[in-house]
């Protein structure tokens, strides 16, 4: 009997063990940010592919070897719209890769930080995404003023986020949220 539970609790904890240890490769990054088919119609991609130095955001996450990162991929679209276009007009999806569910974990500390230090940046409660989130709204003034909402999460040791902005009174959390959403079904994917 005590062999018996021996094995078992070992056999519990393999598995347990094998849940944590999901890896998604560099090669799905691709695959692991926004596509066009998770926007309505409106929207065109201007941009897509590796994240190159251009890319980088000066602060905690501007070296791109931190923390083991292998590589990044980013697709940013936009759509026309007016000071009366409800939801966001552009929209700025971002997946980075790292070699360890760690180095992830302190990349999103770095979106925190990040998101703290931003200029008329509040930090705000997002539903849950993927193992762990952080979010972030601004206002950009103006009349009307552009409102921003930037979203980041981890799963296992990739990095993710969201960025939507749009006229204030015309895009909602709810609506960036849901571009969020639709970016982790991809990463839910890749980690199997």
């Amino acid at each position: 009997m005590r062999s018996a539970l021996g094995v078992l609790l070992v056999l519990v904890v393999a598995a347990g063990c094998g849940s944590n240890s999901a890896r998604i490769a560099v090669k799905q990054l691709p695959m692991l940010v926004l596509q066009p088919a998770d926007l309505p119609p409106a929207f065109a991609r201007f941009d897509e592919g590796e994240q190159v130095s251009l890319d980088r955001v000066p602060g905690p996450r501007y070296n791109p070897a931190r923390f083991g990162r292998e590589n990044g991929w980013k697709a940013r679209y936009r759509r026309p719209g007016t000071t009366a276009t409800p939801g966001p007009l552009v929209v700025e999806s971002r997946a980075d890769v790292f070699a360890s569910s760690s180095g992830a974990r302190d990349d999103l500390s770095a979106y925190r930080d990040q998101f703290e230090h931003a200029v008329a940046a509040h930090l705000i409660q997002a539903p849950r995404i993927g193992d762990s989130v952080v979010a972030m709204t601004q206002l950009q003034p103006g009349n009307p003023g552009i409102r921003f909402y930037s979203i980041a999460w981890r799963d296992a040791n990739v990095t993710a986020s969201v960025t939507a902005n749009g006229f204030q009174g015309r895009l909602t959390l709810a609506q960036a949220l849901a571009l969020a959403q639709a970016q982790e079904r991809h990463m839910a994917a890749a980690a199997g």
